[in-house]
Parts: structure tokens; sequence; C-alpha cells
């Protein structure tokens, strides 16, 4: 069963390993090349997020198969941001399970937003399954809200 916890300085390592993975994974599919966010496989920036970030991994038994942080924005909006699935545990509905966790997690948030490269036609399918709208795009990024309202979730 998959969970999330808190993540803690000495998972640095392992979840700049899945993103490193993940994200070479994606851009390698779309761009023919490697690549990610600003520091996606540096540790140092990993614990950085850890340090200031409410970041999280997604565990499977004992294991970490994943990662997110948040950031919130106001008293009812959070942005859920860099998250990522080891590529071998990519399609078992993981991801759509931690959103779910994720909001059940943070009744009081409103609003939740995110965002996710102009070609990662993957996660765009997951976000709009979830509910995300797109509000705005750029030549690199799609930005999605979704607005669940006073006390949880709805789901489309």
């Amino acid at each position: 069963m998959v969970e999330i916890m808190r993540a803690h300085l000495e998972d640095a390592s392992e979840i700049t390993r899945i993103k490193t993975l993940a994200f070479n994974k994606e851009i390698n599919t779309y761009l023919g090349r490697d690549g990610g966010p600003p520091g996606y496989d540096s540790v140092e920036s990993e614990i950085s997020i850890i340090e200031n970030c409410i970041a999280y991994k997604v565990l499977l038994g004992n294991k970490i198969i994943g990662a997110f942080f948040l950031t919130r924005h106001g008293d009812r909006c959070m942005n859920f941001d860099d998250f990522v699935i080891d590529p071998i545990y990519q399609g078992r509905g993981f991801g759509y399970k931690v959103l779910c966790m994720t909001e059940k997690m943070y009744p009081d948030i409103e609003k939740w937003r995110l965002c996710t490269p102009i070609f990662s036609i993957g996660n765009q399918h997951l976000y709009e399954k979830f509910g995300y709208k797109e509000v705005s795009r750029n030549r690199d990024e799609i930005y999605y809200e979704k607005n669940v309202g006073a006390g949880g979730s709805k789901r489309v």
C-alpha cells in the first residue's frame, strides 16, 4: 500500500536519485536528452527543499518510490511541486492515490496549483483526470489550478 510521510534529511540522497531518474526519463522521452528543473539532480538542492518546504516522500512498504513538496500561498492555497514517481513504479495509479491522500491531509486548502512541462502529456492527463483545470501556459509550461472549496475535494 502506498503512503506519504514527511521527508527527512537522510532521505535527500534517495529522493534525488528518484528525481534524476524520473525527470531524465520524461525529458528523454519527449526531447531526446536528460534534464529537469534547476537542482533536480543535486542532493544539496533536495536538502534545501526538505529544510525550507513541506517535503514528502512516497513510500511503498518501506521503500521510497517518489517525492513532492508543497508551498502555501496564504491560508487557503497550496502549490504542489516537483512531483515524481520512480519510473519503474509509474503507470500503476500511485500518482493519483498520492494526489488524493495529499488533498485529504489538507482539508483547509481550497485552491491547489501546480505546473508541468508543455511536452509532458502523461502529467497533463493525470492532473486533468484529477480535476485540475488549465489556467495559463507559456512556451515551456502549463499552469493548472483546482478549486476544491471549503471542507475538501470535489471530484469531476
